[in-house]
């Protein structure tokens, strides 16, 4: 990955340029923002920088062997390790099983979140996690070598042997305990690059031992120029992708690309509050076995959803039209329903739904969740 590939964060690149030039490269480093603004391909565009044969000021060369083994994700200084689900019927039991798959999916789109990892692999029901097995391996199966094993192997070429764990947050705190020692005083030549979007689930002592790299938003002029040149849009749909998009080159994807995802999450929202008004529990029941089938990253991206969609009525309703982000059929619906959300209840609309994310995010059983947040806003969209 070059940094000319990433798309926008200039300011960055530039902050993980100078720790190059001034020879002052950390340890560990964790990537932290939100979903679709760039860090694992900023943090992959960083690591080829560090092993890059002929770097020049402002990017890695792209040609040497180096470069070219690390943007295939092949260099065998180069390590990963993500959430995954363990599938002992196809022989799936570590990271290591997934590393094709991994890097296919990367090779279609580096801008990658965990709902479209779990749809690659095909665990959209299911929740994926680090096992505490990455970190240590395990000794009933040898082929786990895990991250303290790996690292202390002696590097094969790379100046910097490098480890890169994907959605840090999901390790379970077993893992996270275990590479403390060696996340704190690793090898010499060794890379930690964590990644993450929300720090408040990581370790309090993971987090003293990075130092932290914040990722903002992708800015929309940069997001507009990429977003042009990979589909060729122009004028009122280009504008109107990027608005939506809110910095996230992912949605801005799948609104490109005619994704059904934000559809069905259109359809799901205004089915609920419809059902809602009319005090229609036998359908809000029937909607709860609905939502339970989407699994769990779906169901975060859906509540996600909804807390966008009454930031965006109740803007509407106070008339404020120059920061409203809706598409067409998101605006000819707020036409008769922003009313209803308004100074009386959208506090109490957002604790509902900031609440079932929180519980979904702990495992918590989606059908309780879902029915009672469903018998809340019966009461809410009435007030």
């Amino acid at each position: 990955m070059l940094f000319r590939e990433v798309i926008g964060q200039e300011s960055v690149k530039k902050e993980l340029r100078e720790t190059v030039s001034l020879n002052r490269v950390a340890h560990a480093y964790m990537f932290t923002g939100p979903e679709g603004s760039g860090k694992l391909p900023l943090a992959l565009a960083y690591a080829q920088y560090l092993n890059c044969e002929h770097p020049t000021e402002t990017d890695s060369c792209g040609e040497c062997p180096s470069c070219k083994a690390f943007a295939k994700l092949q260099h065998p200084d180069l390590h990963f390790v993500f959430p995954f689900v363990k599938d002992k019927t196809r022989d799936k039991i570590c990271c290591d099983d997934y590393l094709q798959e991994w890097r296919d999916l990367f090779a279609q789109n580096p801008y990658i979140s965990l709902e479209m990892w779990q749809t690659y692999i095909g665990v959209e029901n299911k929740q994926p996690i680090i096992y505490e097995s990455e970190a240590a391996g395990d000794e009933s199966a040898p082929r786990i070598k895990g991250i303290i094993k790996k690292l202390t192997i002696s590097n094969f070429s790379a100046k910097y042997k490098v480890m890169v764990i994907w959605m840090a947050e999901k390790m379970n705190e077993t893992c996270a305990n275990k590479i403390l020692k060696i996340l704190e005083e690793p090898n010499p030549n060794t890379l930690f690059l964590l990644i993450t979007e929300d720090t408040r689930y990581m370790l309090p002592t993971i987090l003293s031992r990075t130092q932290i790299v914040r990722i903002p938003k992708i800015d929309d002029e940069s997001l507009a120029q990429r977003i042009r040149e990979d589909f060729m849009l122009d004028g009122d749909e280009l504008q109107s992708i990027v608005k939506n998009a809110n910095g996230n080159y992912i949605q801005a994807f799948k609104m490109a690309t005619s994704d059904n995802a934000p559809s069905q999450y259109f359809d799901l929202f205004t089915r609920m509050m419809r059902c809602a008004w009319t005090k229609d529990v036998v359908a809000l029941n029937a909607m709860v076995d609905e939502v339970d089938a989407m699994g769990r990253e779906k169901q975060k991206s859906f509540l996600q959803y909804c807390m966008r969609q009454v930031r965006e009525n109740f803007i509407r309703n106070q008339n404020i039209p120059s920061i409203l982000y809706m598409d067409k059929q998101e605006h000819a619906f707020s036409e008769k329903f922003h009313p209803f959300i308004n100074e009386r209840n959208v506090s109490g609309f957002c604790r509902e739904f900031n609440s079932a994310h929180f519980h979904i995010v702990r495992n918590g059983n989606a059908k309780i969740i879902f029915f009672d947040m469903f018998m809340k806003i019966t009461a809410l969209i009435r007030s």
